[in-house]
């Protein structure tokens, strides 16, 4: 005769309790992600949306150089 864990009830229900605390503790990680990702992506839309706002400058024209050495 062959006993295994279907024999005994309470093994059984701890089973099916570190079964559900493992889906509960992956439940809270990919909803957490889920809020990082909208939080990013939220940043991201106001650090888009302030540089379409505000103009760039203008850049300022390089100096002239002139082939000559620096005077000593």
């Amino acid at each position: 005769m062959l006993i295994s864990e279907l024999s005994f009830p309470h093994l059984l229900d701890a089973r099916e309790a570190q079964l559900a605390q493992e889906l509960e503790r992956r439940r809270v990680i990919a909803e957490r992600r889920a809020e990082a990702a909208n939080a990013a992506a939220a940043a991201a839309d106001v650090v888009v949306s302030r540089s379409e706002r505000m103009p760039r400058r203008a850049a300022k024209p390089a100096a002239a150089r002139s082939a000559e050495p620096c005077p000593a």
